[in-house]
């Protein structure tokens, strides 16, 4: 009968979840003494499941972006005004769901390779809609920068709400009228009234 398997996928989920909470706290240098400690392992199982500290920060900012990406690939389809609206909000809905991982992936710390490009990614799903809300004479300019002009705008207003800058009372109320003046400053002229202020 063979040895259990000590370092399982189990360990490595738990990994995961504690290690995204330190790094959004201290960042990526943060120490891997705590983390183990937190889930009663020790600092092999990290380069067992991991090979190294660098591939475990990378791993974790890797899932972090894999999951906001996939909830806006989950947004309701519809008219370009109804997906860029679905995408707004489901970016925001996951950034409550998901503190840890909103720090991770937009925290600002320079990572590998893999990382940026991963991060390159998060606007992706929007710049689509953007491109096809273009193509159909409903949104104008140039794609590139109105897809990235509204999610600059969606994460700063998202990160004060996190940071409870914003009342619970008023942040709902906030964010569908920046949603407004943002559909509005790209919206061909036909269009621009269909999101109400």
């Amino acid at each position: 009968m063979g040895r259990p398997r000590l370092h399982d996928e189990q360990l490595r989920q738990r990994l995961l979840d504690a290690a995204t909470d330190l790094m959004a706290a201290e960042g990526p240098d943060f120490s891997l003494r705590p983390l183990v400690a937190s889930v009663g392992t020790s600092t092999s199982a990290v380069y067992s499941l991991f090979g190294s500290r660098g591939e475990l920060v990378e791993a974790i900012t890797l899932r972090a972006v894999r999951s906001f990406v996939d909830a806006q690939l989950d947004a309701p389809a519809g008219s370009p005004m109804e997906r860029v609206l679905g995408l707004a909000h489901a970016c925001r809905a996951w950034a409550h769901e998901h503190r840890t991982m909103f720090q991770v992936v937009f925290g600002g710390a320079r990572g590998s390779a893999a990382v940026e490009e991963a991060r390159e990614r998060t606007m992706q799903p929007l710049l689509e809609v953007v491109q096809d809300a273009v193509a159909q004479g409903v949104l104008e300019g140039d794609p590139q920068v109105a897809a990235r002009t509204i999610f600059a705008a969606l994460h700063g207003s998202i990160s004060l709400e996190l940071l409870g800058l914003h009342s619970a009372d008023e942040a709902d109320a906030l964010f569908d009228a920046q949603l407004a003046a943002l559909w509005r400053s790209w919206a061909t002229p036909e269009h621009r009234d269909a999101v109400a202020a």
